[in-house]
């Protein structure tokens, strides 16, 4: 072997070791990264034995109803009980009766004893959230508050409606002084998960849901439908992260541990459709709409519908949508899901633009500034769709449906390198995040001059 020949192997040689070492420097941090989620797994609690607490609901909520019947004057246990009953029902089952029956046993309670009844009051503002009374339910808790001082559960409670409302500054002072998370701080977690994600720090929330997440499943006597939700809330956020199979992993196990979880099944066709996997997602929308017939869940059967040539199925549905906000609607808790349905399939733009500003009423938070600032454009009112996209994007949040309507709106207004900015991080968050507009933004951005 001749010394050139030696020379180039020593060459090679040495820019292979190069090569080498700079690919373990490139993919060293990742490493850590990967190091630290095996350790911190690890140092997970493993889950209980699911019980199946629901299918004794029925059982229990006769027998305080019996109890609560005998209409003792002096009886607030029996009748704050059976409101718990009646809400957790509610979750499982999706029937808004149950929620004004849980309303009218929390006043029976109250009634029965007026002055330091907090449980009763806790079910109250409960009744309040899920009626979507935002500010109703967040006076109470404070006033809820002001009867027992320094209770840190009444706090988080505190900051997710400050969440809610849209009032972030005041839902991060209470995070702060709540400190650090000590041993099974699910409330906690599960309250900074929500902020962290709100205000775009996607990474972090997926990182801290998995810790809540573990500690609720390790408690045998937890609700199914309370284990279940926390999958279902790590699937959302894997979707907004763009790790497809993952969040449809994650719905389905939330549907493993509580069968028949709306809105597990719903979320789980939101990403089937986004996935133009349109059998398995008419398939997960039927089943959730059985459930609770959500005007998004049944915005996904008819795009599926469509889709699969089946337009007179399509038609049937969409008809059901339009009584559900007629009649179906009454307390006003799909507000923001009609809207977001009529305006992204470009139906009745007055009506999506009027039902957005109702449900601001309700809660100015940044999915409703979002909601309105796009139910405005659709119905040619740029400059409020403006004005209200940044509002709902002044934590650049890492929703790709959400940097997809800013990117709209910015290119509407001439604004080239912002609608480049936002349609880039759309599709670099997920570049399946939904079946049409993700390939609108790909379209978008490929006509945007250089």
């Amino acid at each position: 072997m001749n010394k050139r020949v030696m020379a180039r192997i020593q060459t090679v040689a040495t820019w292979g070791v190069a090569a080498v070492a700079l690919i373990a420097i490139a993919l060293w941090p990742l490493y850590i990264k990967h190091s630290e989620s095996v350790a911190r797994a690890a140092a997970l609690p493993t889950m209980a034995p699911i019980t199946r607490d629901y299918e004794q609901r029925g059982k229990l909520i006769a027998f305080w109803e019996r109890m609560a019947g005998k209409h003792n004057p002096q009886d607030m246990l029996s009748p704050r009980t059976l409101a718990f009953q009646y809400l957790q029902r509610y979750r499982e089952k999706g029937d808004i009766d149950d929620v004004l029956r849980a309303q009218h046993m929390a006043y029976v309670s109250l009634k029965a004893q007026p002055y330091g009844n907090i449980p009763a009051m806790v079910a109250l503002a409960s009744v309040d959230l899920t009626l979507h009374k935002f500010y109703q339910a967040l006076a109470l808790t404070k006033y809820i508050e002001t009867q027992d001082p320094g209770d840190r559960e009444m706090q988080i409670r505190e900051a997710s409606l400050d969440l809610e409302v849209g009032r972030y500054d005041a839902a991060k002072r209470i995070i702060d002084r709540l400190g650090p998370p000590k041993n099974f701080d699910i409330s906690r977690d599960t309250l900074v998960t929500r902020y962290d994600e709100l205000t775009g720090h996607l990474d972090e929330a997926r990182d801290l849901i998995q810790r809540p997440t573990a500690d609720q499943n390790s408690l045998f006597d937890s609700p199914a439908q309370t284990r279940a939700w926390f999958y279902f809330r790590e699937g959302e956020l894997a979707f907004e992260a763009g790790a497809n199979d993952e969040a449809i992993a994650d719905e389905q196990k939330a549907n493993e541990i509580f069968p028949n979880f709306a809105d597990a099944q719903r979320f789980k066709a939101r990403f089937e459709c986004a996935l133009k996997k349109w059998q398995e997602c008419l398939t997960d929308a039927a089943a959730s709409a059985a459930v609770i017939p959500y005007p998004e869940t049944l915005g996904y059967e008819v795009d599926a519908d469509r889709a699969l040539g089946k337009n007179a199925d399509a038609d049937q549905t969409n008809g059901l949508i339009r009584t559900i906000e007629r009649i179906g609607n009454k307390q006003h808790i799909s507000d923001r899901l009609l809207a977001i349905y009529y305006s992204s399939h470009h139906l009745y733009p007055d009506d999506a633009y009027e039902i957005a500003k109702r449900e601001l009423q309700a809660r100015d938070d940044i999915l409703t500034e979002d909601t309105l600032a796009w139910a405005a454009a659709m119905d040619n009112r740029w400059d409020v769709a403006r004005a209200e996209s940044r509002k709902a994007m002044r934590f650049d949040t890492q929703i790709s449906i959400m940097q997809y309507h800013a990117g709209v709106i910015a290119e509407h207004f001439g604004e080239r390198a912002e609608a480049r900015r936002r349609f880039e991080k759309a599709l670099a968050l997920n570049p399946q995040f939904d079946a049409v507009y993700a390939d609108d933004a790909r379209a978008r951005l490929a006509a945007l001059p250089s």
